[in-house]
């Protein structure tokens, strides 16, 4: 990466500062940063069962598990409160989800997906060294994805995931019989290097509502008796004849799981203690395992090992004819993205470049100040200090994905514009593909970052340093 200033290099040791203007709109900016994962390599069968089984099966999962916790807050303050967080990641759930949907049945954008695999897939069959080794795989990837659609139901419905407390007792059956393995025959989350997160989350002392827990696990095995069938192997097994609310009242109600100081201790007596143990959860997680992990078995072997090595197959085709004129998958390494400062249409509405403080003001008055668009009391106390028409966000056509939250935008002189911290709904189908018509990335401003500093935060000596007075 080299600045140029009047077509002569200059050290690019001198740049790289705060830029007092921000970006302007048509401007070439550039995003540098780790994102995390994309599926851009996948092929259209592949996406064709997602849009298609599972996307739509996950999102009415979803819906239906905020409607369980909505009726719990609805009981009363404190269960609201309870509710809050788990109600706040179901919703970004169904907007992560929903948005990726949406893109992935965008007919234009799917033809586009169709029409550059198809080219893909006839010069494979043009090149017959290229053929003889990779040319089957687009076929054994749709074969695996017909499996997938017949055992649809069970990989959705039979993990029975949803209750905090289930899968608590789950995870501490598994722990004790999978840590005495070698460590590359353990299941992922087992294995040395992610021990010490896991032993974090299994000893959290962070607080569990037994009310809540056995609310939504009555959903959770109500649901999973209404799509499987009362006469399923698993169904029959996790209710034990009773009735999904009696179940689970019987299993929460009796289980010590609660206590991180009884999971510490059942984790220390090892497999021993974990077979021996009374608890109703424990015991019940014990005599569902088999069944959880054969299923597991089954997609691992059946389609997951299928996937990445067709996978592979596919991808090294792609270099091959490709070569340097595609890029691999996102893997959380760094990378470098450009794109345009530019605003979109969306139905009848322009959708501008740039908020303004105007905006975030007007949008607090417009919804009576009600959450989710109310103001902090900070921010709403010091609007005789600002400047309402700095600007606040930005849109870009930057290439992005999770993991580019906090990346530095800058322009052409080097000078830092903006941070991303997200991307407009639209922009979700990035993970699939990459079109610059609606999707776009989001950026805070430099301007209004300096701005809040100033009026909102009094906080001028950090926003001096960052300008560089």
């Amino acid at each position: 990466f080299r600045v140029y200033e009047n077509d002569k290099p200059v050290p690019i040791e001198h740049y790289f500062k705060w830029s007092k203007t921000g970006p302007k709109e048509g401007e070439l900016v550039f995003v540098t940063g780790h994102p995390g994962s994309t599926s851009r390599l996948r092929t259209v069968r592949q996406l064709e069962h997602e849009r298609d089984l599972a996307f739509p099966t996950f999102l009415k999962s979803l819906a239906r598990r905020r409607k369980a916790y909505s009726q719990y807050a609805a009981r009363g303050p404190e269960q609201a409160r309870q509710a809050q967080d788990r109600l706040f990641g179901i919703d970004n759930g169904l907007k992560a989800v929903g948005g990726e949907l949406e893109g992935l049945q965008d007919a234009k954008l799917f033809d586009r997906l169709h029409g550059a695999e198809d080219a893909l897939r006839q010069r494979v069959a043009l090149d017959k060294s290229l053929a003889k080794e990779h040319g089957g795989a687009w076929e054994r990837i749709a074969s695996v994805q017909d499996k997938l659609a017949r055992r649809h139901k069970e990989m959705s419905f039979r993990p029975l995931r949803g209750s905090r407390l289930a899968d608590l007792a789950r995870t501490i059956v598994r722990y004790v019989v999978e840590v005495k393995k070698p460590n590359e025959k353990r299941y992922e989350e087992f294995r040395d290097s992610a021990l010490e997160s896991l032993h974090h989350r299994l000893f959290s002392p962070a607080p569990v509502y037994p009310e809540m827990e056995e609310h939504v696990l009555a959903d959770v095995l109500a649901e999973a008796a209404e799509e499987l069938g009362s006469d399923d192997k698993l169904v029959k097994l996790a209710l034990g004849g009773k009735s999904p609310q009696r179940a689970a009242h019987e299993l929460i109600s009796g289980t010590k799981l609660a206590d991180p100081k009884f999971r510490r201790r059942l984790i220390e007596g090892g497999r021993e203690a974990v077979e021996s143990s009374k608890d109703p959860l424990i015991a019940w997680a014990r005599r569902l395992d088999p069944m959880w992990r054969e299923i597991r078995k089954w997609y691992e072997d059946q389609v997951q090992s299928v996937e990445a090595s067709e996978g592979n197959r596919i991808a090294r085709a792609r270099f091959a004819l490709l070569g340097r004129g595609t890029y691999p998958d996102a893997t959380f390494t760094l990378r470098l993205s450009y794109g345009r400062v530019e605003g979109y249409e969306l139905g009848t509405t322009k959708v501008p470049y740039k908020t303004t403080f105007y905006g975030l003001f007007d949008r607090a008055a417009s919804f009576d100040n009600r959450p989710p668009f109310n103001l902090a009391r900070t921010v709403a106390r010091r609007r005789n200090k600002i400047r309402m028409e700095t600007p606040v966000n930005f849109v870009s056509t930057n290439d992005i994905i999770g993991g580019n939250s906090g990346s530095p935008v800058f322009n052409r002189k080097a000078e830092y514009v903006g941070l991303i911290f997200d991307g407009n709904i639209q922009g979700l189908v990035w993970r699939y593909a990459y079109t610059d018509d609606v999707a776009r990335a989001v950026a805070v401003h430099s301007r209004g970052i300096v701005e809040a500093l100033r009026a909102i935060y009094q906080m001028d000596d950090l926003a001096g340093e960052l300008m560089g007075t």
